[in-house]
């Protein structure tokens, strides 16, 4: 059965994976500006193929991606869904890697200034072919990659659409401090991305160590 999502409501997605027998997350957020009857079809699967197209490609293949699971969060706390993207599996990189704490970044933007209206996403599963020292390699197939990623997920999420469309769902950075940390999440802590910028320098995300969580 499709799930509906109504106009300004708020909605948590996360994309699942596991590496070296550790479960690893991105968690974003998204504000449906368009009423629509299938979140899973305008949405989920939108999202997905961005991350399937451009980045699993260039992903080492000891990180497989699991599943994508989403939830509205606003204005009341909804059901958990499941979704296995046409796609998912093993990354097709090499499969000589970097630790499973170490990852690319990618930096959200807003159009408000200060730390509550920023954030980062967290890439796992870096081969070491396509970095340098601590920094990705520029240009390299993983670096390009990130830069499809970004441009793909831009082109369906960012208000106003960029290609002259309508939209449905805008990517947002959510700010606990501002808009509270329990469920159901308020508006107060909604702030829609501008921009998404890759980050050369490598990452690390400590729970994704061994034993640590997700």
């Amino acid at each position: 059965m499709a799930i509906a999502a109504a106009l300004n409501s708020l909605w948590e997605v996360r994309i699942n994976g596991t590496m070296e027998g550790q479960t690893t997350a991105n968690v974003l957020h998204f504000k449906c500006v368009g009423a629509t009857a299938d979140v899973n079809l305008h949405l989920i699967l939108v999202l997905a193929a961005c991350f399937v197209d451009n980045l699993l490609p260039v992903l080492t293949s000891a990180w497989t991606l699991i599943s994508v699971s989403w939830k509205q969060v606003a204005p009341t706390l909804g059901v958990e869904q499941v979704t296995i993207p046409p796609g998912a599996g093993a990354g097709a990189g090499n499969v000589a890697c970097l630790p499973s704490y170490v990852s690319a970044v990618i930096s959200k933007r807003t159009l408000t200034g200060g730390r509550d209206h920023r954030g980062r996403m967290y890439i796992p599963g870096i081969p070491e072919t396509f970095t340098t020292g601590s920094n990705i390699t520029n240009p390299s197939d993983l670096w390009t990659g990130i830069a499809n990623f970004i441009i793909c997920v831009l082109a369906a999420f960012r208000h106003p659409d960029p290609a002259g469309g309508t939209d449905i769902f805008d990517l947002i950075v959510y700010s606990r401090k501002l808009g509270g940390s329990a469920f159901p999440y308020q508006q107060a802590g909604v702030t829609a991305v501008e921009s998404l910028v890759p980050v050369q320098a490598l990452g690390t995300t400590r729970s994704r160590k061994v034993g640590r969580g997700s």
